[in-house]
């Protein structure tokens, strides 16, 4: 099956030339093979003749929209006819042209078991198409849970970290402030007063017996004191007696 385009070299009408041109390069741009065929060359009568008797669209263009023959481009698959310019642009647009061109289908296209929705007593059997797209959403929700899952363990060992900061910072700000206070002349004053009376108790007990211990050691100096004039004068009568 071949593609045959039927054109007109010689043609005046520019918007003819124009489509003419348009198809060729369409179908230059898909690789689709085709056959051009100048309708004008001498030698052509015959083609010319089964363009006009087989087309079934005009071509009619801006300029003359109702030609008492068929314009070119008409475009054929061998005899079958496939239509004309207008056609041809449409079926570009909407990425139908190899079915306007009556061209063999891939395989990959064609309905098969593996691809085809079937309807029967109330059930629908997935195409592979909806079977992937099922299975790619199904993966991608996995994957949004793990990610959401392994976000939220972070978020908790951040929250761990920053109460245990902020518990550490409260300490330290307790430790000093206690220590302020401690510098404070009102805390020192307080614990003086506390302090003093304990320390009159023990400094008057202290003192009574410090002051008893002078005493007594006064006088046992006396007394020694005492013993000895005792004895020199002992000493001095028994001399002057000898």
């Amino acid at each position: 099956m071949v593609v045959k385009v039927y054109i007109s070299g010689i043609s005046g009408n520019k918007e003819v030339k124009k489509r003419q041109q348009r198809v060729l390069m369409i179908l230059d741009s898909k690789n689709i093979k085709y056959e051009v065929i100048d309708i004008t060359e001498p030698g052509k009568e015959d083609d010319k003749d089964f363009m006009q008797n087989n087309a079934k669209c005009n071509g009619g263009t801006v300029s003359d929209p109702n030609p008492r023959s068929p314009l070119p481009p008409q475009v054929f698959n061998d005899e079958e006819y496939c239509g004309d310019y207008d056609q041809f642009d449409m079926a570009n647009e909407v990425d139908t042209l190899e079915q306007y061109l009556k061209l063999e289908i891939p395989s990959e296209s064609l309905p098969g078991p593996d691809n085809e929705v079937s309807i029967k007593n109330g059930s629908v059997k997935e195409s592979s198409i909806e079977k992937k797209y099922k299975n790619s959403n199904v993966d991608a929700s996995e994957e949004y849970v793990n990610n959401e899952a392994n976000e939220g363990a972070s978020t908790n060992e951040e929250i761990q970290a920053a109460n245990t900061e902020l518990d550490e910072n409260l300490l330290e700000e307790v430790e000093n402030e206690d220590s302020e206070n401690r510098l404070k002349p009102e805390y020192v004053n307080k614990s003086s007063k506390e302090i003093a009376p304990a320390n009159d108790e023990n400094g008057h007990e202290n003192g009574v017996i410090s002051s008893r211990e002078p005493s007594n050691e006064k006088e046992e100096i006396q007394h020694t004191k005492e013993n000895l004039s005792e004895a020199l004068i002992e000493s001095e009568k028994a001399v002057s007696t000898e």
